[in-house]
C-alpha cells in the first residue's frame, strides 16, 4: 500500500510540475511575445458647452487665425464679434472638418499593456441676436473693410474709443451684453481691430447649429488669442483649445503651463476615454485656480500640405506662411478648463523649443484595473480539485480512479489559464 501512495505521489507531481510549467509558459515556440497595446479610449471633451477651438499658425511675421462658432437657437440669433491685434488681410471660409481632424490627430489616446449638443457659442466674441443689413460708419469708428466668408457677411471696424464701439454695435443691432464697454475699452486703448460678423440674409433660414469655420490672416510679430472678452458669453465651465502651429513648440507667457502626470493615469470603465485622465485634467486645473494650459500634444508634423502631400490644413493656405514654415512644422495643443472669474487676461503664447515634445498616447498598465473575482476563484477552485484528488489517489476502487480524474481535469485547468 505504501508503495503505491508513493508512486501515486510521484505521478502527481510530474503532473503538477507540468501544469505549472504550461501555464506560466507563452503559448509561442518561434521567439519571445511581447506585450500588446490594447486600446482604452481617447480624451473627450471636459464640458457639455461646446468648445472653444482655435488655430494660430505663425512664422513669427504673419499670424493665420482658424475660428469656429456655435449657435444658440438657429442662425438668425448670431452676432460675432472677435477682437484682433492687427487689421484682418483677408477672411474667408474654412473647411468644415478641421476642428475633427485636428481632434483625431491630438488628442491624448489611452492603451493598455496587455501580457496576454451644439448648444452655445463661441467664447472668443459676443454673441447676440442680430438682423442681418450693411452696417454704415458712424462716429469714432470706421468700417475698414466688408465682404462675406461663406455662410457670414463681416465687417472690419476700428475705434478710437469703447464708449462708442459700444454705440456703434448697439445701434447696428448687434446689441451687446451689459458691462462690454469695460472689457472693450483695453482692446481699444491697444489699438486692436474688431471682426463683426452675421449670417448673409439668404442663409437665415437654414437650420445649422454649427457652420463652417471661419479663418482670417494678421501681419504681427505676436501671437495672443484673446480670452478677457469671452467672459461676455461664457458659461459656468469654460474648455479652451488652441492648436499653434510653427517651427517650434509653443507655451503659455502668462498662464501656468503644465502636463498630465502619466503614472498616475489609470483604468476607469465608468469615464468615457476608459481612464481617470478626465478628473486628473480637471483636479490640475482646480489646484492652479483653473489659471493653467495643459499641454497636451506637441509634434512634429506637416500642418500645411501640397496636393502631393496632403497635411492637416489644406483648407487654410497662406501661401507665404506655408512656404516660410517649410516642412519642419511643428503642431502644440493646449487645452485649459476655466470659470468665467478666471479669464481676466488674454493668452500670450511664446516659443519653447527647449521643452521638448509632448507625446498624445498613453500607455496605461492593464494591472492598474480591478481584477474580476471570478478570474481570481479560477486557480483556487482548480487547486482544490488537485488537492481531492491526490488525496483519494492513495485509496482503493472507485476512489482511486475519482482521484486519477479530478488531477487530470485540475491539470488542464492550469493548462487552459
Amino acid at each position: 500500500m505504501a508503495t503505491l501512495r508513493r508512486s501515486a505521489m510521484r505521478r502527481v507531481g510530474r503532473l503538477w510540475l507540468a501544469a505549472t510549467l504550461c501555464s506560466a509558459a507563452p503559448a509561442a515556440g518561434d521567439g519571445f511575445m511581447a506585450p500588446r497595446l490594447r486600446p482604452v479610449g481617447q480624451s473627450k471633451p471636459m464640458v457639455v458647452s461646446p468648445r472653444q477651438e482655435a488655430v494660430l499658425a505663425t512664422d513669427g511675421q504673419t499670424v493665420q487665425v482658424v475660428l469656429r462658432t456655435h449657435f444658440r437657437a438657429g442662425p438668425k440669433e448670431l452676432a460675432w464679434v472677435v477682437p484682433v491685434p492687427a487689421k484682418p488681410l483677408r477672411v474667408e471660409k474654412c473647411q468644415a472638418g478641421i476642428f475633427s481632424d485636428l481632434d483625431r490627430a491630438t488628442a491624448p489616446r489611452f492603451y493598455w499593456l496587455d501580457s496576454a449638443s451644439g448648444i452655445g457659442h463661441f467664447g472668443c466674441g459676443c454673441a447676440a441676436m442680430a438682423p442681418s443689413g450693411r452696417a454704415p460708419i458712424a462716429g469714432a469708428v470706421t468700417v475698414e473693410a466688408s465682404g462675406t466668408a461663406g455662410i457670414f457677411q463681416y465687417v472690419v471696424l476700428s475705434a478710437r474709443r469703447a464708449d462708442e464701439l459700444t454705440r456703434w454695435l448697439n445701434d447696428n443691432k448687434y446689441f451687446v451684453p451689459i458691462g462690454s464697454e469695460r472689457i472693450f475699452k483695453r482692446y481699444v486703448e491697444a489699438g486692436w481691430h474688431w471682426l463683426a460678423m452675421r449670417v448673409r440674409p439668404e442663409q437665415a433660414d437654414k437650420g445649422t447649429l454649427a457652420p463652417h469655420p471661419i479663418v482670417y490672416t494678421y501681419r504681427d510679430t505676436r501671437l495672443v488669442y484673446p480670452l478677457v472678452i469671452s467672459r461676455l458669453s461664457a458659461d459656468l465651465t469654460n474648455e479652451i483649445v488652441l492648436y499653434v502651429v510653427a517651427r517650434q513648440r509653443y507655451a503659455c507667457a502668462n498662464w501656468s503651463n503644465a502636463t498630465i502626470d502619466r503614472a498616475k493615469v489609470r483604468r476607469d470603465a465608468a469615464t468615457p476615454s476608459g481612464t481617470n485622465y478626465e478628473r486628473l485634467f480637471e483636479d490640475l486645473c482646480r489646484s492652479r485656480r483653473w489659471r493653467v494650459f495643459v499641454t497636451e500634444a506637441s509634434m512634429l508634423v506637416r500642418v500645411f500640405g501640397e496636393v502631393a502631400n496632403r497635411g492637416l490644413l489644406d483648407g487654410v493656405k497662406d501661401p507665404d506662411l506655408a512656404r516660410a514654415l517649410g516642412s519642419q512644422q511643428t503642431l502644440t495643443r493646449l487645452r485649459a478648463v476655466m470659470t468665467p472669474q478666471a479669464m481676466d487676461r488674454d493668452v500670450d503664447l511664446l516659443p519653447a523649443p527647449s521643452w521638448g515634445r509632448v507625446s498624445n498616447t498613453f500607455e496605461v498598465s492593464a494591472a492598474a484595473a480591478p481584477r474580476p473575482a471570478l478570474a481570481t476563484a479560477w486557480p483556487l477552485a482548480a487547486f482544490a480539485v488537485l488537492s481531492a484528488g491526490v488525496g483519494l489517489t492513495g485509496r482503493s476502487g472507485w476512489a482511486r480512479r475519482a482521484g486519477g480524474v479530478c488531477v487530470i481535469l485540475s491539470c488542464a485547468a492550469f493548462v487552459l489559464m
